[in-house]
């Protein structure tokens, strides 16, 4: 299946994925008991997680969860419904390595909260944490204050997309305008914890800046990082690949195996600067069982994947599991 997969333009692999897990031809693996924790408040199987981009409807949540994952982010949703970027927009790069510039295309919010409403009934969901990845491509405030309300319901916790390299208003959110997004998603969320996604750096002083800006605006997590835009790509040492453009103009955010170390580094740093009972989720460049132990052993709580799922499939899953020491739960 994979193989079949792989045959396929990238994004045509990724509709096909959602339309086989509609029709339950999913994998069903098996969960190691000994990896349960909690994580906002809710008792989970494991700490393994599907980032944001892999189900942007919520369309097959009991699929994921069928699958083995103990964190499921769905999204991301904007308010309204968007065509996304022109299309050629997903690339498979050699090394097991994806760019994408998709630019959030979705239906909007009403069928993502339906979708939300219907597996919160499942009995699936009850050992998994369901996040929801919003945005507002314009950086409305009131959108992501409506935005956070709707999905509260139905979700564990909410993620502000505050670093999509994908929309055209902002390539990274300055530390002003990311506390804005976050105050406003608040006000939404009521209860519900807000996380904030960081885009890529290596600028100590820039993220120590970031981080105390959330913390001020009353953030209750991080999730790191974000891919790599063209405007960041010295972050990829070893870049054997012509960046892909439109009109002339780079375009795209890097997600593969070269992005492992800047989220492990920056995973250890935002540690520095937060309460020890703070999450941190641990997402870029993980395709193997020791990359996973690795971004734990970085102060990471849970990780998430989903350019090492296109590239080796579900048994990923199996081989981190398999490497997590059941010690590796928080």
């Amino acid at each position: 299946m994979l193989i079949f997969l792989h045959l396929l333009p990238p994004e045509a692999a990724h509709a096909a994925t959602i339309f086989g897990l509609k029709l339950g031809l999913g994998p069903r693996l098996k969960n190691k008991s000994n990896l349960r924790q909690t994580l906002f408040g809710k008792e989970i199987r494991n700490p393994i997680g599907l980032s944001a981009g892999a189900d942007k409807e919520a369309a097959v949540l009991p699929a994921w969860s069928k699958m083995g994952f103990g964190i499921v982010e769905a999204g991301t949703v904007t308010l309204h419904p968007r065509k996304g970027n022109p299309k050629p927009r997903m690339w498979r790069l050699p090394n097991d390595a994806v760019i994408n510039w998709l630019g959030l295309p979705g239906r909007g919010l009403d069928p993502f909260i339906k979708n939300l409403a219907k597996f919160k009934k499942h009995t699936s969901r009850k050992d998994v944490c369901v996040g929801a990845s919003i945005a507002s491509p314009d950086g409305i405030l009131d959108e992501f204050k409506i935005l956070a309300k709707a999905v509260a319901p139905y979700v564990d916790y909410i993620t502000l997309n505050a670093s999509c390299p994908n929309v055209a208003h902002e390539d990274h959110a300055a530390e002003d305008t990311a506390a804005e997004h976050i105050k406003s998603a608040k006000l939404g969320a009521g209860r519900t914890p807000v996380l904030v996604k960081l885009g890529p750096t290596h600028d100590a002083v820039a993220l120590e800046r970031m981080v105390k800006a959330a913390l001020t605006a009353g953030v209750d997590g991080f999730v790191a990082t974000n891919t790599v835009p063209f405007t960041s790509s010295d972050l990829l040492a070893k870049k054997t690949f012509d960046w892909p453009t439109h009109h002339q103009k780079e375009v795209g955010g890097y997600s593969g195996p070269q992005l492992l170390q800047t989220a492990m580094w920056m995973v250890k740093e935002i540690r520095k600067h937060i309460p020890a009972s703070m999450p941190v989720i641990g997402v870029g460049g993980i395709q193997s069982g020791e990359d996973a132990v690795r971004m734990l052993k970085s102060g990471a709580n849970a990780i998430q994947l989903y350019t090492g799922l296109i590239a080796h499939g579900p048994a990923l899953l199996n081989e981190i599991a398999a490497a997590l020491p059941a010690t590796s739960a928080k």
